[in-house]
């Protein structure tokens, strides 16, 4: 029988993907330890895809909105972020998402990183390989050129 994680937490997919597990009542607590799990993934990488689940996302806290616009796109995100995939928003939070995300690029003062609103993970990798063929990139594990 397999627990079941009662607490937001990362899942790290090497080479180029970090999935945050939004859990619960989201507090700015978890905001900054999965940006910090998220950074140091980061660190020397060309790029990054990201995946924020919110499945099982109860609430999130004004303090937890707070920390993410002021830690998304500041400048210890040296790498580029090439593609974030939000899987299982409910209504609400797609609207306090989109709301979010928006500030986060009108406050940087950028057009950021691409940011799409879909259902499932497979969804996101979906977008993630379009993404890479579109910027040329190798797929994960892939030794040659990227097929046509």
């Amino acid at each position: 029988m397999s627990a079941v994680r009662d607490e937001s937490f990362a899942i790290i997919e090497e080479p180029d993907l970090a999935i945050a597990h939004y859990v619960g009542h989201v507090t700015g607590d978890d905001v900054r330890r999965l940006t910090a799990i998220r950074r140091r993934f980061s660190d020397g990488k060309p790029y990054v895809f990201l995946i924020i689940d919110l499945h099982r996302m109860v609430h999130l806290s004004s303090e937890a909105r707070r920390v993410a616009s002021e830690t998304s796109g500041t400048p210890d995100d040296d790498v580029t972020i090439h593609g974030v995939a939000i899987v299982g928003a409910r209504y609400q939070f797609r609207v306090l998402g989109s709301m979010l995300f928006r500030a986060i690029q009108l406050l940087r003062r950028t057009t950021g990183f691409p940011v799409r609103f879909l259902d499932t993970h497979t969804e996101a990798r979906a977008w993630f390989e379009e993404r890479r063929r579109e910027l040329g990139l190798r797929r994960p594990g892939a030794v040659g050129p990227l097929d046509p």
